[in-house]
């Protein structure tokens, strides 16, 4: 059985403030949003972006401060991004819960058709009391069978086709407890969680120019086949470089990451 098999994977990357006009934007500049509209604990709308590999992006829109603030589990901060983590199909949440103890591990199930039969197929989540990176919600999810189809729009008239890698401004020392929970190596500052790179503030280049970001997951790099797509595009976009490489920078709602393209 191959390493990978034992590690982690990213089920999918959530930012805050996308109410319809950053929607409405994000659609022209070329995403499709799945038709799908799910609503979660805490007053939050959520809309997906998916992509032909890998993770997808969740866009939360709050409906109720109120409710919201009432839901906050332990160990998140209010309108924080986050990440679900995968669990290897050679490994449980126990496992993890049982090798994380110091970070205040607890674990919650929901059911897929939101009943509260606790013996019904859901979501298995191990969320954790002490963060495993500042200011950012990691968790880990397991997913119970039969799961629910969903539709998804993979295709972009952008021709975006995947999530490259997830920028921090924060030290490699950081990140060092999510390194851990993947069991990953490190490389020049940057480390893999399934095809995602994981890039900390030694690395970050001209993404430090990002201004106005309120958490430290500051930018989400997007891989794209026709980068001239966006070449006819000037509102409320840059040009730039990331890593040597030319891109294109999508500013955000303050509470969420920004877009980089390469």
């Amino acid at each position: 059985m191959s390493k990978e098999s034992h590690m982690l994977s990213i089920s999918n990357v959530y930012g805050h403030g996308y109410d319809a006009q950053q929607i409405s934007r994000l659609e022209q500049l070329g995403f499709n949003i799945r038709p799908q509209v799910s609503r979660y604990m805490g007053a939050q709308l959520c809309r997906f972006i998916d992509f032909e590999r890998g993770p997808c992006l969740e866009l939360i829109q709050v409906e109720d401060d109120r409710a919201y603030m009432d839901f906050l589990p332990d160990g998140m901060r209010a309108y924080c991004p986050g990440i679900s983590l995968v669990v290897p199909s050679t490994e449980t949440i126990r496992d993890y819960e049982a090798r994380a103890r110091y970070l205040r591990p607890y674990s919650l199930h929901v059911n897929y058709d939101g009943s509260s039969d606790a013996l019904k197929p859901g979501w298995n989540y191990l969320n954790f009391g002490i963060p495993v990176v500042k200011d950012t919600f990691i968790w880990l999810t397991a997913y119970d069978e039969p799961r629910p189809i969903r539709e998804h729009l993979t295709q972009h008239p952008n021709r975006v086709t995947e999530i490259a890698g997830l920028v921090f401004d924060l030290e490699s020392e950081d990140l060092k407890e999510l390194r851990k929970l993947n069991r990953g190596s490190v490389s020049e500052g940057s480390f893999q969680i399934g095809n995602v790179s994981v890039w900390s503030k030694d690395v970050l280049g001209d993404v430090l120019e990002l201004q106005g970001k309120n958490f430290p997951l500051k930018a989400i790099v997007l891989r794209v086949e026709n980068p001239n797509y966006f070449s006819s595009l000037t509102e409320n976009i840059r040009y730039g470089s990331f890593r040597s490489q030319p891109a294109v920078f999508i500013a955000t709602s303050h509470i969420s990451w920004d877009l980089v393209i390469i």
